[in-house]
């Protein structure tokens, strides 16, 4: 089994990866080409319990009862945090899932096998996962597995027939769909193909289709253009159902990734970014998020659609405290301020959660976007 590839854009690093990873279409140099009119640029910043008083941040200690540090990678809810520590001794890791009622094990794996858990994906109250360990004297092996988030019953494994597993640190890296668990995987062999291989949610054998180009999965049944992937080609949406493509207009001076319903561009001048969009993949819609200091914090666009976290290089960002975690609001088209210093930020379907605090001794504070009215 080949290695699976896990493409970095963690939180803190999607801006500099950015042009590593976005994709540009092709396009003529001239007027019709250029980011078309945005609106007006947002009202002044409003603090999140201004602009939405009912909005509850639930802090939690970073450290466990036995001293480890846990490193959460899925908040369910404002009080579930699904996340990672090492034993005590540091012989294993762990992952673990903390509720108010305390935190239960779902797996253990030993330290030396270097283990991974990535795509975490939550359904009908299961958790489901993908496992990538180092063999101390093979090969990588990438692993699905699954375990109910309540209860007693223990994780099992759905699959270790995975491929070349690809994963962007993205909330659509593991979709759960009518009963199957999806991914995609690279095709062997010098062209680009896409494979999107699926289990049952109850174990049993993978089926696998092939797309031709290289591409990751959005909002289902989308696929989208793998960031870096299209060698100069346009940046595409596939939908699986229809086997339709779409084609996403950017112009020379502006990086773009998508979902499917919205797209970021961060349109590039002589001294760096100067402007950070949002737009439909059509390319219309257009919003002005804001200027030059604005940046990604996550590599899926557009939270709900409806929510857009960024980062802010200005004022209390500066500080060596950390980020100013900062809010778009596609229904007002409003920025509204989060947090002042935040260390990690990280966000999957409706939660928000970033860091504060040493990171030794973290303090994590969690955000249900669903809470928060119109």
């Amino acid at each position: 089994m080949r290695h699976a590839r896990v493409v970095p854009v963690g939180a803190l690093a999607a801006a500099v990866v950015a042009a590593a990873w976005l994709v540009v279409a092709p396009a003529p140099q001239s007027p019709a080409a250029r980011p078309a009119a945005v609106t007006s640029a947002p009202a002044a910043l409003l603090p999140l319990g201004q602009r939405w008083p009912q909005a509850k941040v639930v802090d939690t200690p970073g450290v466990l009862a036995d001293g480890a540090v846990l490193q959460p990678l899925l908040y369910v809810d404002a009080d579930t945090a699904v996340g990672t520590a090492p034993t005590p001794n540091g012989d294993a890791v762990r992952l673990l899932v903390r509720t108010r009622g305390g935190v239960r094990q779902l797996q253990r794996v030993s330290q030396d096998r270097h283990p991974q858990f990535l795509g975490l994906a939550v359904a009908a109250g299961m958790l489901f996962w993908a496992q990538l360990e180092v063999q101390p004297s093979g090969p990588a092996t990438t692993q699905i597995w699954r375990a109910p988030l309540d209860g007693p019953a223990g994780a099992a494994r759905l699959t270790a027939d995975t491929g070349a597993a690809v994963f962007f640190e993205s909330q659509y890296d593991l979709e759960v769909h009518d009963g199957r668990v999806y991914w995609v995987a690279a095709a062997p062999g010098d062209d680009l193909v896409t494979e999107v291989r699926s289990v049952p949610v109850a174990g049993g054998p993978v089926q696998m289709t092939r797309v031709p180009g290289a591409f990751g999965f959005a909002a289902w049944p989308w696929l989208r253009t793998a960031p870096g992937a299209a060698g100069g080609g346009p940046l595409r949406l596939h939908n699986l159902d229809t086997g339709r493509d779409l084609v996403v207009p950017a112009s020379p001076v502006e990086t773009v990734v998508c979902g499917a319903v919205w797209c970021r561009s961060v349109v590039a001048g002589t001294a760096g970014a100067t402007r950070y969009d949002l737009m439909r993949p059509d390319g219309s819609d257009r919003r002005r998020v804001g200027g030059g200091s604005l940046s990604a914090v996550l590599y899926d666009v557009a939270l709900l659609d409806r929510f857009e976290p960024v980062s802010d290089a200005t004022g209390a960002s500066a500080t060596t405290l950390g980020l100013r975690l900062l809010l778009y609001d596609l229904t007002d088209g409003r920025l509204i301020l989060v947090a002042d210093a935040a260390g990690q930020i990280l966000g999957r379907d409706g939660m928000l959660w970033w860091s504060t605090g040493d990171e030794n001794a973290p303090v994590w504070h969690s955000l249900d976007l669903r809470s928060l009215s119109r």
